[in-house]
């Protein structure tokens, strides 16, 4: 489904279980959502740009390309954006919004810091493997911004990025101490140890690719997989069962 089509309904998967009562409200504010207040040729266009970023890089890939991949001229694009500078970072600004936008409501939530943190990793996953082309650019991003090759004018606007993404580290972090509070999970650096999460958490960005065959069952595998490794990182060898449904790793 492109994102244009998310402006006059929102697919809920029904299939999808994440192992939390809050399904509903985290689905609901999927890629698709988070792009349903923006005009719809835009969103069109940040789809394809998403995509032409993923597959080539920043570098390699060019206004042509993405006028290309929507059958349109470059005008089109230059309507809404003045660069491909421009265009990449608010691919990378959307990328973080769906981010925060799904994540935001679990962290804020009441849940107890271990059930707490199992539901972050999964709607982390959860968005790593079902926007990755947005989840693509930001890593890009991130890695243009430590490689500081850039204009001062892209600096700046990089480091407004980054701020986005520390927050969203925040969120772990802050789940992170109450349950060392409390006893839970073990680790002797905050910083350390949500960094440690997110690399977990991050690395299908790195290699996973959709497959003709695969169904939600086969992704619902690699999230929870991926939310135990998680969890197992921070909780030594006292990792128990929990009501989420995670038991000893």
């Amino acid at each position: 489904m492109d994102l244009g089509q998310s402006l006059k309904s929102v697919p809920v998967d029904q299939s999808y279980d994440l192992h939390t009562d809050d399904k509903a409200d985290i689905l609901a504010n999927s890629a698709m959502v988070q792009l349903a207040d923006i005009d719809p040729g835009k969103a069109l266009i940040l789809q394809a740009a998403a995509d032409c970023f993923k597959e080539a890089g920043f570098n390699a890939t060019s206004i042509d390309d993405v006028a290309a991949r929507l059958s349109s001229t470059k005008g089109r694009i230059y309507h809404h954006y003045r660069s491909k500078a421009d265009l990449f970072f608010d691919v990378h600004r959307t990328g973080m919004k769906i981010n925060l936008g799904t994540l935001e409501p679990v962290a804020k939530g009441n849940a107890a810091p271990k059930d707490k943190f199992i539901r972050m990793c999964e709607v982390h996953v959860y968005n790593m493997l079902h926007s990755i082309n947005f989840q693509r650019v930001v890593m890009q991003g991130v890695e243009m911004h430590l490689a500081g090759r850039t204009t001062q004018q892209e600096r700046d606007k990089l480091a407004l990025l980054m701020e986005e993404r520390e927050k969203y580290e925040m969120f772990f972090q802050d789940v992170l101490l109450e349950g060392r509070r409390q006893g839970v999970f073990s680790f002797d650096n905050p910083s350390f140890a949500s960094k440690a999460v997110l690399a977990i958490l991050n690395n299908p960005v790195i290699w996973y690719q959709k497959r003709d065959d695969e169904n939600e069952t086969s992704r619902k595998t690699i999230i929870d997989q991926f939310a135990r490794f998680a969890l197992k990182c921070v909780s030594g060898n006292s990792v128990k069962p929990t009501s989420s449904g995670v038991k000893d790793v």
